[in-house]
This record gives C-alpha cells, structure tokens and sequence, in this order.
C-alpha cells in the first residue's frame, strides 16, 4: 500500500500526526491537533474564558465615541 493511500477505516491503530499542544503527548487523528477530547475540552474552555485574548491598544476614534 502506498504511503499516501488513506487507510481502512475499520483500522483500530491510532493515528498519530505530531505533539499535542496542550500536554506535549503525540496527537490522535480523531482530535487533532490535539491528543484526546479533554485536551480539546481545555483548550475550548480557555477560549470561551478569555484566556487566550489579543491585547488592543484603543485609537482616538474609539476614545471620542466613549
């Protein structure tokens, strides 16, 4: 079988593409680019908390409308 030919999908080997970026262990497939549905589950939680916030600097405009 060649190395890009997708595999069965009855194949009960997990699939490992690189390091999850939450606990460093090797990421599944199935979760990517994470290692499980928890490390998912914490990286969604610190979005909707506000964890991961770009910092703004507010322009003159946005002073004026206050």
């Amino acid at each position: 079988m060649p190395d890009d030919a997708p595999l069965p999908a009855n194949d009960p080997a997990p699939q490992t593409t690189g390091v999850c970026p939450m606990c460093g262990k090797p990421t599944q497939l199935k979760y990517r680019p994470f290692c499980s549905k928890r490390c998912a589950d914490v990286d969604l939680s610190r979005w909707l908390n506000g964890v991961y916030a770009v910092p703004v600097q507010p322009t003159d405009e946005e002073d004026e409308e206050s």
